[in-house]
Formats: C-alpha cells, structure tokens, sequence
C-alpha cells in the first residue's frame, strides 16, 4: 500500500518516512471506519489491489465502489481501457526500478470487466480464478461497497448497492467466459475459494504446480507466517446476507445462471444460504458499512 500510495523514488531513499505516512493515513482511515477493517485488511505493508494503479487515470471502478455517481459509473462503461492499462504497466516498471522480481502477482477481480484491454499490454498474462458461489459474492461485495461509500456519505441505499452489484457483475462474467475461452486452457488456473480459505498454502502449492512454478521453502515459509498473522482478523464477526440488501438467493442465481452451471456452484449456493440462516445477526447490520 505505500508504494501504490508513494511510488517516487523509486529506490529505497526516504522510505521509511514514506511508510509512516502510509501508517498514519491507514490508521485515520480505520478511525473513520473501524470496521472495515473486518472486511478488508488496511495497512502500510499490506499488498494492494492493484486497480489502485490505474486511479490516477480516472479510469477506475475504484471510483465506482466508493461515491454513488451514476453518470461516472455510465460513462466509466463506455470507456476503452487500455489507457489505464497502459498507465497500470508504466507504473508496475517504475516500482520494479528498485527490486528486480521474476513476477508479479497481481488481484483485482475487475480486471475480468476488461480482458480485451489487459491482454493487449499484458498478452503473456497468466490467470488465477477464485471460484465462489454468487449468492454469498454478491452479499460480500454489496456489504463492502456499503460500508466503504458510508465513509463518504451519509445515504447509502443497501438495495441500490446489491442491484448494481449484481447488474455488473453477471454481465462482467459472462463477458469474462467469452474471452477465457479464447485463451489456451494451461494460461488459467481454476481454484475454489473454499479452499483458499481452508487451506490457504495448499491451494498455493496447486497454483504453482499448475503453471509450472517452483515453490520454494523460503516463500513458503514466508507464507505461513503471513497466514499466521492473519488468523486472528478471520475471526472477526464480519456476517452478511443477501436479505439484508433486498436480494435473494434465486434472484442471484438466475443472473448468473450460465456461470454457475459451468462450474457447478447452484448446489453450493444452496448449502451457503442454509448455513447463512443458521448465523447469528450480524452486528453491523444497522451500520453502514461495506465488507
């Protein structure tokens, strides 16, 4: 987060400020909002989305998430997005200045809103996709969207929040499965998120075995320790459900109805809600919030 925050220079001079700058604006940014930090992991060296890149281009569904701006959000869709792209790998070659890699990783599920554009900068991109049922990601996304745009406004509608959530997201999907299915089977790794979750360096063992990689001990152990300090947030009481934000779990299912047959998460849908019901109510459902 602070290289996306302060990426100049890019060697290692004044970093440490540059870092305490970052700490001071993420430790504001969890004042404000404390608890969105359940949802979603705020800190100085904690790794960021990188659709943080392309904000400087105006050309960011980051925009999207955080203010209620429909005109911004119409004319963010007609947009050719190659310039953010563009931009994205200006700024990817200015940070490796100072640290040379074999790769980057990279996450951002929005990147599926505009494949076209990312293969022509990055036409040798490899793709990990994390496979969830809808029904418990449009729960998700809604309440993380909430609970972001609370921070900046004092209305936020749940059910508007959840309605374009699922009006882009099913249309990005089913764009995204078109153009997946143009690239050869070995440049995408399908993985459950269940298992990300249950079983966090085990899925990431099978990603690198997929492609080729070699996992070394030194980044494994890297990993586990990284795991390991995430344990306690995981056990924070973050709960969400569709029925707060005015959807249901048959109204996600036949937006994305081709999605989930092809990789058959209807079924799992069905197990999610009846564990959903079983929850106790979540404590942040009065507040607005987005996790």
């Amino acid at each position: 987060m602070w290289e996306v925050r302060s990426p100049s220079p890019p060697t290692r001079d004044d970093e440490k400020r540059r870092i305490q700058r970052a700490t001071q604006s993420c430790n504001f940014f969890n004042w404000l909002v404390p608890t969105f930090r359940y949802a979603h992991t705020v800190g100085a060296k904690v790794p960021q989305e990188c659709v943080s890149l392309m904000t400087p281009t105006f050309l960011s569904d980051q925009f999207d998430a955080m203010y209620y701006v429909p005109s911004y959000r119409a004319w963010f869709f007609r947009q050719d997005l190659r310039p953010a792209y563009e931009y994205h790998r200006r700024f990817l070659q200015h940070l490796q200045f100072r640290r040379a890699a074999r790769r980057w990783i990279l996450k951002a599920p929005t990147h599926m809103f505009a494949m076209p554009a990312l293969l022509s900068v990055y036409p040798d991109a490899l793709f990990v996709q994390a496979h969830r049922t809808p029904v418990d990601s449009m729960a998700s996304v809604s309440s993380l969207v909430t609970i972001l745009r609370s921070a900046f406004s004092d209305a936020v509608d749940l059910f508007i929040v959840c309605r374009e959530a699922i009006d882009y997201w099913s249309e990005t999907m089913d764009k995204f499965l078109s153009e997946r299915d143009r690239l050869a089977n070995n440049r995408i790794c399908d993985i459950q998120y269940d298992e990300i979750r249950r079983e966090p360096i085990g899925a990431v063992r099978r990603i690198y075995e997929y492609f080729g990689w070699t996992l070394s001990r030194e980044a494994e152990q890297r990993m586990r320790v990284l795991v390991a300090s995430q344990a306690e947030r995981k056990s924070a009481n973050h709960r969400y459900d569709l029925s707060q934000f005015g959807s249901s779990a048959q109204e996600v299912l036949s937006e994305f109805a081709t999605y989930c047959q092809r990789f058959g998460l209807s079924q799992q849908a069905v197990c999610s809600r009846s564990k959903q019901r079983a929850r106790s109510p979540d404590p942040m459902e009065k507040t607005h919030f987005r996790g």
